[in-house]
């Protein structure tokens, strides 16, 4: 669906997340699709993995995507830094 010169998609920015990675119950890997460009914001077609990376909060991840929204803030949740690649 075209909305002005991109489309609806293209302006849009979905997050889907599922609860577990594995039914055993373990938190430590909680599958996050992105979907959407959010206006140009966001960089598509890419996996990226935070597994052993030490900011994997959740709370980081929608700092950077209100960040992509204009809302900028020094802290949300357990978090005070965002994801840098998204």
């Amino acid at each position: 669906m075209r909305e002005g010169e991109r489309t609806l998609l293209d302006n849009s920015m979905i997050m889907y997340c599922s609860s577990m990675m594995t039914g055993n119950h373990d938190n430590n890997q909680l599958p996050v699709v992105l979907v959407g460009k959010g206006g140009g914001q966001i960089q598509t077609g890419r996996s990226l993995d935070y597994f052993n990376r030490p900011n994997r909060k959740m709370c980081s991840l929608y700092m950077s995507l209100m960040e992509k929204m204009g809302v900028r803030l020094n802290s949300f949740g357990d978090s005070r830094e965002r994801l840098a690649e998204i």
